[in-house]
């Protein structure tokens, strides 16, 4: 006789299974039970087979309570469970975010195209061991420059508070006696992270590939950096100095709030979403119009046309960095490896630029090991992975 599982991780799976027409002749029946045991359990079933309900509980999730799933995942993953993979149709995919805890492994990634489903567990082989030997996660390091020309490698034991940086790193400095800021620049290398507290006791976390230009000192009347990559931004709240942040034709005015703006160079816009607070977007030339960001609020401002428009977004994609994980939504195959690629430090080909458009949504840990990486992108993708000189080249399986 089958025992009636609890409706917990498992019947989830149970579930998965039945709508991706995998489960077993045993699985099926352990289902079953679990349905027969109370009706609330048989509604539940019902409901989660229903399209029109999973379409609608994707959306609220996308757009409210996105948070809960991926806390339960970052848990999950540092609790050091096994990864398994899913994947599965669009429709399934959905299935799989709307149930309560997903899959048990805590790293879950679909591919938004119909292919025969398949699940995976552990990491790769000897072939894909190979790369964790050679590419690894990014760490805690960035490189100082101030504006006399010093250059100050800082690590993982460095001091992140601005002040004391100056006054323990900096050497034979005088003090600033003119109204002229001097500007220092903060850069993080690919494969580097670092976080800082300014002089006014604002915070900010510096994603891979990125710099930060502050001032020794703020001037009397605001606060201004200069932003080139992507960063999140804790603001000290300040109503008599308010905090400037440029970047790439854009101006930021902040009003005490967190924030996270993503600029990098191949970038064809600038994202500033808000997290908390409020923030003003200003347009370089036209000062005199701006746009106001409330929380869950994103906006995009496009380099090219010099415009900006503003979206509701899932924060929790974006600042999933800040948080151990990489988050993708609806991201295509080149915008994966691309973020990838900076944060692990190597660079890559396709043998086919097709496989560049194949698009996912999913999430993996961003400090774990290369390897289980990449076994997650070729069980999920139909893709095959080979390492040339620090290259990785993705191409068909």
């Amino acid at each position: 006789m089958n025992t009636v599982p609890e409706y917990t991780e498992e019947i989830a799976r149970l579930i998965l299974q039945r709508i991706s027409g995998t489960i077993g002749e045993e699985e099926a029946g352990l289902l079953d039970a679990w349905r027969k045991a109370d009706p609330a359990n048989e509604e539940t079933y019902r409901r989660l087979l229903d399209s029109a309900f999973l379409e609608r509980e994707w959306r609220r999730m996308k757009s409210v309570d996105a948070s809960r799933p991926l806390a339960d995942m970052q848990a999950k993953i540092r609790r050091g469970r096994s990864r398994r993979l899913v994947v599965l149709g669009k429709r399934a995919g959905i299935a799989a975010a709307v149930v309560t805890g997903l899959i048990v492994g805590g790293v879950v990634f679909f591919r938004h195209e119909p292919q025969p489903p398949l699940t995976v567990e552990g990491i790769g082989g000897q072939e894909t061991a190979l790369y964790a030997s050679q590419i690894h996660p990014g760490e805690t390091k960035a490189v100082l420059t101030t504006d006399d020309g010093q250059v100050i490698d800082l690590g993982a034991d460095a001091v992140r508070n601005e002040k004391a940086i100056k006054n323990r790193r900096i050497k034979g400095r005088q003090e600033n006696s003119t109204d002229v800021p001097r500007f220092n620049h903060l850069t993080t290398p690919r494969g580097g992270e670092f976080e800082i507290t300014l002089e006014d006791g604002t915070k900010v976390w510096l994603n891979a590939e990125s710099q930060l230009s502050y001032p020794d000192t703020f001037r009397s009347d605001e606060r201004r950096v200069i932003l080139k990559g992507e960063a999140y931004f804790q603001v000290a709240h300040n109503e008599e100095k308010p905090f400037y942040v440029e970047s790439d034709g854009q101006l930021v005015r902040v009003y005490g709030t967190e924030f996270n703006i993503r600029s990098y160079e191949e970038d064809a816009a600038v994202y500033t979403t808000l997290i908390s607070g409020s923030v003003a977007l200003q347009v370089a030339g036209n000062l005199n119009a701006e746009l106001f960001l409330t929380p869950g609020r994103q906006a995009v401002f496009d380099k090219k046309e010099a415009s900006a428009f503003v979206r509701s977004v899932n924060t929790e994609v974006v600042t999933g960095w800040r948080k151990g994980l990489f988050v993708f939504e609806e991201q295509n195959l080149g915008q994966i490896m691309a973020t990838l690629a900076r944060w692990y430090n190597f660079d890559y080909e396709f043998a086919d630029n097709v496989l560049s458009e194949t698009v996912f949504m999913g999430s993996v840990p961003r400090y774990g090991d290369f390897n289980e990486v990449l076994e997650i992108l070729e069980k999920s993708g139909g893709l095959k992975f080979r390492l040339e000189n620090h290259t990785v080249i993705i191409s068909h399986r």
